[in-house]
């Protein structure tokens, strides 16, 4: 456990002991005594030398080997081409590779260096890299389609934002402008009406929150509502915990009461728009309120608001309800040019609420005047301006210590099992320290000089040494933790990668996206108002267009480690539990899968071991195969090899 610094007020003799009075520093005087390593400038650090100088094949791994080589430890081999390519494929794709993509790379007579790059710049360009690297982003910033809480309303446009994370991901749009975006996305310049709409969708990040739409107190409500896009803001892209400074001074980040309010401010001066309204501000009726989404513009210089009436249509609660709770399923309609997101609202700065108290306030201090040491200040707000346009270009200034870094980390989570820092959403004094921190500027300036790109930076990684190692353990390696990366840890798949690849098997996977909103229900209480998905685990689509509609997750979900809709989870979590083998012993969506897959080999047990684990039998495995084809049946083994650790790890 990480101890804080404390200051001895007194000492006296109790006894035979010394006991003495502890009192803990405040974050500023802990600030003052040793600056976090977090709020450094990022430092452009010397490649090390190494020993084994043909071992590396970027700066990467000279990083990597300096730090093994200093503790007398040595990395292991390298993955066989036909590991290499399912690892691969799960990270950028979350499937597997094709029979004929595994054929093509492992009879490529190109050296592995360049072979291997050919494999990662064809995965790079496909269309389901977006779908896989989405969903890593959706778990940090919350998505849910529906609000949640006590009235459960569903996000009539939070596929829109979804949609939007796909495609820019596959646009390889730049990372500083994707966190603009969805900061302000609203002010930024645009060239074409097209970018102007799509920048403004992006804002739907901060519409996300689960807030009380029951809240009878309407300025606790939007409290709540900004403490929400401050948590996510702050965490996501700075992977610092903002909000916990609320109520009072932060505990152990330098970051005051007042601090919280002036970025408060800046969200005080923005209008959420949701889809649907808090009660007492609802003028009596009506849950997805005109006034409540963004009308998107058709010309470059038209403001930006609500947009006048919803055309005809269910589009509320209230029109579900008006029709007499009607047992049958009624969709909601959507129009393509309203979103959900965030625009300039009442320009003014945010009270201090002492203890959080909504009516006991102090005064306002200056939107964005924050006295954090060592962050850059942010540029001066204008006067009649909200702030969201000066926080994103702060944030997204080369000079920021944290933005690039935090991005980086994330990246290499995602790619090596564990990030650089391990707390991947804390990087405060109470979050991780890196194991490597010279590395994690070092890909923090190549990300920032290689124009922000997310796919730059990802093949850069993969393309390294240390990240085609074979995953193998070594009872006599020192470092049995892997903490400095001699090896590659095996990754668990999560519930998207294993589902889709189910559906993939029994040739049912459509790559198309469902269209509109595929949730149905009134989001209340009572025997018509479950707010519930349209789309369940049998249906053909990839799971990442299934909708999550919060306090009604799936159990498969939850079965497979599916963060809390309500979380910010940049890394999951992975337990092991019986009902995981018990869905692969019982359920009938493998059941059925396995069928498909026996019938697809006819008969052949090896190519039932190259569709489902990519690779040829051993000769003892194919002999037991024979035996338990003849006892059992194929598709018994195919459901038996799909139990199996080899299956469900990427390693």
């Amino acid at each position: 456990m990480k101890t804080q610094p404390c200051r001895r007020i007194a000492v006296s003799l109790c006894g035979l002991f010394s006991c003495a009075l502890i009192v803990p520093l405040t974050a500023a005087e802990k600030y003052e005594n040793a600056t976090p390593w977090s709020y450094q400038k990022i430092l452009r650090h010397p490649v090390p030398a190494v020993k084994d100088a043909a071992w590396p094949k970027d700066d990467i791994d000279r990083f990597i080997l300096a730090r093994l080589e200093k503790d007398n430890l040595h990395p292991i081999g390298d993955a066989p081409r036909v590991t290499l390519i399912r690892r691969a494929s799960f990270d950028l794709r979350g499937l597997p590779p094709t029979l004929e993509e595994v054929e093509r790379f492992v009879r490529d007579s190109a050296p592995d260096d360049v072979a291997f790059a050919k494999v990662v710049d064809a995965f790079l360009q496909s269309e389901r890299f977006g779908e896989r690297w989405a969903r890593h982003w959706l778990d940090v910033v919350r998505y849910a389609d529906s609000v949640g809480r006590v009235w459960n309303a569903p996000f009539t446009y939070a596929w829109k934002y979804r949609d939007w994370v796909i495609d820019s991901l596959n646009a390889d749009k730049p990372y500083n402008r994707f966190v603009a975006e969805q900061i302000a996305g609203d002010l930024l310049p645009a060239t074409t009406v097209l970018q102007k709409r799509d920048q403004i969708v992006g804002t739907g990040m901060l519409a996300l929150g689960s807030v009380n739409l029951q809240e009878g107190d309407y300025e606790q409500f939007l409290l709540d509502q900004v403490d929400d896009q401050i948590d996510v803001v702050s965490r996501a892209f700075m992977g610092l915990t903002l909000s916990c400074a609320r109520c009072h001074d932060h505990k152990t980040e330098p970051v005051s009461q007042k601090d919280y309010y002036a970025l408060a401010g800046i969200f005080y001066s923005s209008r959420t728009l949701p889809g649907q309204a808090n009660r007492s501000d609802m003028n009596g009726s009506g849950y997805v309120d005109p006034e409540m989404l963004v009308d998107l513009p058709t010309k470059l210089d038209e403001a930006i608001g609500p947009p006048q009436k919803l055309p005809e249509g269910i589009h509320s609660m209230d029109d579900i309800r008006a029709l007499g709770n009607p047992k049958t399923t009624i969709r909601y309609d959507v129009d393509p040019h309203f979103c959900m997101g965030v625009i300039e609202g009442e320009i003014q700065d945010c009270e201090l609420a002492v203890g959080g108290d909504p009516h006991d306030r102090k005064a306002a201090p200056d939107r964005g005047k924050l006295g954090m040491p060592a962050l850059p200040p942010l540029p001066k707000i204008p006067a009649k301006s909200s702030g969201r346009l000066e926080l994103a270009q702060w944030m997204t200034q080369t000079t920021h210590p944290l933005t690039s870094r935090v991005a980086v980390n994330r990246i290499w989570e995602h790619l090596m099992g564990e990030g650089i820092v391990r707390t991947v959403d804390d990087f405060g004094i109470t979050g991780s320290d890196p194991t490597h921190p010279e590395l994690l500027d070092h890909l923090a300036i190549r990300f920032v000089e290689g124009g922000w790109s997310m796919k730059k930076m990802i093949r850069t990684v993969m393309l390294s040494r240390t990240y085609r190692l074979a995953s193998t353990g070594n009872p006599e390696h020192a470092d049995a933790g892997n903490k400095l990366r001699w090896r590659m840890n095996a990754k668990r798949l999560e519930l998207e990668p294993l589902r889709d690849t189910l559906l993939q098997l029994s040739g049912k996977l459509t790559l198309d996206r469902p269209e509109g909103i595929q949730v149905a229900g009134t989001g209340g209480k009572g025997r018509h108002g479950l707010t519930r998905g349209l789309l369940g685990i049998e249906e053909p689509y990839r799971t990442i267009y299934l909708p999550v509609v919060r306090d009604n997750v799936p159990e498969l979900f939850s079965t497979f480690d599916f963060p809390g809709p309500t979380q910010i989870k940049g890394q999951r979590d992975v337990t092991t539990v019986a009902p995981q083998a018990l869905f692969f012993m019982n359920n009938e969506f493998v059941e059925g899968g396995a069928g498909e897959v026996a019938e697809k080999a006819k008969g052949d047990v090896k190519a039932v071991y190259r569709l489902v684990l990519n690779r040829e039998p051993s000769g003892e495995e194919l002999s037991d195969a024979e035996a338990l084809k003849r006892e059992v049946g194929l598709a018994a083994l195919v459901q038996a090899l799909l139990g199996t650790a080899e299956f469900r790890y990427v390693f």
